[in-house]
């Protein structure tokens, strides 16, 4: 396919835009659920339900279950949940299950590709988790996570004292006998600025490689690696990883994709490897290295690479070829679901904007003797 340059550019755009619409209830989501947290609990908190145990594994999963499906707002959210004090550990539980065992991704996986992809998204991300927490368990022992994390946070505390110095002062006066409202949809906003590069850099790379790369050549490239003699379906887990990192799209975008690869004939394994990648795109791990000591960041880059390649290669084993038994379902379901959870996002930001905006309004009466 040749498209002209004012074309190829309009497509582009094009195919961001509808990226962004598909994924922005999780971002909204994301973006709030990150800044509730961040006002209205204490690291103590934190500790007690996202430590560093097994219970609180299984609430940062729980909880990702059935929070945000976009892989940038669970990022925020992370970023929001690991700055109050939780654990790396529980984070990354946390970050893992928002994009691969959600409870709105699984359904759009069942009624787009069938049963074998929605259990293998699912419980792939399990295997991933526990790669992810043993690994980190093994890499940072005797209280090191802990410890960097400390050190993070007070190098985190001395840069927003000094930033906050100058306008702190008039913004705690006038919490301290508000409700939080304000408070979140600052912090919200606060966390926008702080990520709004890598985050609409990623979705105009996104748009852009998938209006100009051909599916056909994606699933053509799969085919070929898989066709080498002795490690072609090992290699074929690899490619499938890196074309995800490749391809810049986040969770809700790589539905279509992974569609297209499945009619293509690409064994499921392969397949969900590339589902999978989507939390190792170049923006995220920007994200990453904004949101988390270096040593932990890499350490999840890493550690991700290999629960994913793994995950992908037993649930092929577990579940089997994905020709079998897939019923594809209609796109139009994926646009339904999509319109619905982003009217609902979009009410809850204007229902956070309205219970902001009028105490910020009475204040500066107050201020103003008005």
């Amino acid at each position: 396919m040749h498209l002209s340059f004012p074309t190829a550019i309009l497509a582009g755009f094009v195919a961001a835009g509808q990226f962004f619409w598909d994924s922005l209830f999780g971002l909204i989501f994301g973006f709030l659920v990150s800044a509730l947290v961040q006002v209205t609990l204490t690291p103590a908190t934190m500790q007690r339900y996202l430590g560093g145990n097994l219970r609180s594994i299984l609430y940062g999963t729980a909880f990702g279950i059935i929070s945000s499906a976009c892989s940038y707002g669970a990022a925020a959210a992370a970023r929001g949940f690991y700055r109050s004090g939780a654990d790396a550990r529980a984070v990354f539980a946390f970050l893992i299950a928002s994009t691969n065992m959600n409870i709105a991704i699984v359904i759009l996986f069942w009624s787009l590709l069938g049963w074998k992809f929605a259990f293998a998204e699912f419980f792939g991300g399990v295997v991933i988790i526990a790669v992810v927490v043993a690994g980190f368990s093994v890499l940072f022992r005797g209280g090191r996570l802990q410890r960097v994390q400390r050190e993070y946070a007070g190098g985190l505390g001395q840069m927003d004292a000094e930033g906050c110095a100058s306008h702190c002062h008039a913004e705690v006066g006038a919490e301290s006998t508000d409700a939080p409202w304000r408070a979140i949809a600052a912090t919200a906003l606060a966390d926008v600025r702080m990520l709004r590069t890598e985050i609409v850099a990623g979705y105009l790379i996104a748009g852009f490689a998938a209006a100009l790369v051909p599916s056909d050549w994606l699933a053509g490239a799969l085919r070929a690696v898989g066709a080498m003699p002795v490690i072609g379906y090992i290699a074929l887990l690899g490619v499938g990883l890196v074309l995800a990192v490749a391809t810049f799209i986040c969770s809700m975008g790589n539905v279509p994709i992974a569609r297209y690869l499945a009619n293509a004939g690409i064994p499921l394994g392969a397949n969900t490897t590339f589902i999978y990648g989507d939390l190792l795109i170049l923006p995220l791990i920007a994200i990453y290295r904004k949101s988390f000591p270096p040593q932990i960041t890499w350490a999840f880059v890493g550690l991700f690479a290999l629960g994913a390649m793994l995950a992908g290669a037993i649930m092929e084993k577990v579940v089997g070829g994905a020709s079998s038994g897939m019923a594809m379902g209609s796109m139009a379901v994926n646009d339904r679901f999509t319109l619905v959870a982003n009217i609902v996002a979009l009410l809850a930001l204007g229902g956070v904007a309205a219970a902001a905006t009028p105490r910020r309004r009475r204040y500066g009466s107050e201020v103003t003797g008005k």
